[in-house]
């Protein structure tokens, strides 16, 4: 369930200047020899726009949902200053304004993640709803271990979802934070979809006194 506190949070921070690294190598590293123009391709939690900028400039037919109207508002503005075009919806992930088997390609960077182990079976039940049998589906999030893990008030009956993380890079306000152990993402994802692969992202902040660990 989308929070409203993502509002407050978009207001403040001027996010969606850059892509994310990682979208950017799935795109390049599986549609380097794909006509691009005839690919549907969507991002849920687009946010301010910074993938659906670069998926634009890549040639795909492009598409964005967020629950926030403040971010739908800022991606509108962000992508009219560049002149490009893309097709962007205020709306529920776990109820999209799509007809099934439409797109080729979904994005979800680090958007699903912010919802409790059982929304996320019912959002990605939707994504695989709303993607062409043989479509790409492409999902970053934060995993078990990462800064902030083992230091808050989880939710009950779930084994890594948090209402709130004391300590951690989490911003105030982000509402419910789910952290994915490898067991978590087998079992949310390789009911729906085959999994061609699972990579783990590490990086250090705070002069590397912490790390974030991403899957």
């Amino acid at each position: 369930m989308w929070n409203r506190g993502w509002d407050n949070i978009f207001k403040k921070n001027k996010w969606g200047k850059y892509p994310d690294m990682s979208v950017i190598r799935f795109i390049a590293n599986g549609y380097k020899k794909k006509n691009k123009k005839k690919l549907k391709i969507l991002e849920v939690g687009c946010g301010t726009g910074a993938n659906l900028s670069f998926f634009i400039e890549e040639g795909f037919n492009t598409y964005g949902i967020d629950g926030s109207k403040v971010a739908i508002k800022l991606a509108k503005k962000k992508l009219k200053k560049e002149k490009k075009n893309s097709k962007l919806f205020v709306g529920d992930i776990q109820n999209m304004p799509f007809r099934s088997n439409y797109f080729d390609c979904i994005v979800d960077c680090e958007c699903i993640y912010s919802n409790s182990f059982s929304d996320s079976k019912i959002i990605l039940k939707e994504i695989k709803r709303i993607l062409k049998r043989k479509g790409s589906f492409f999902s970053k999030t934060f995993a078990n271990g990462t800064y902030g893990d083992n230091n808050g008030v989880k939710l009950n009956g779930e084994r890594n979802s948090y209402l709130k993380i004391k300590k951690g890079s989490f911003h105030k306000g982000y509402g419910l934070i789910r952290l994915s152990s490898l067991r978590d993402i087998k079992d949310l994802y390789g009911k729906l979809f085959k999994i061609q692969k699972i990579e783990y992202e590490y990086r250090t902040i705070l002069n590397m006194k912490k790390k974030l660990r991403n899957g």
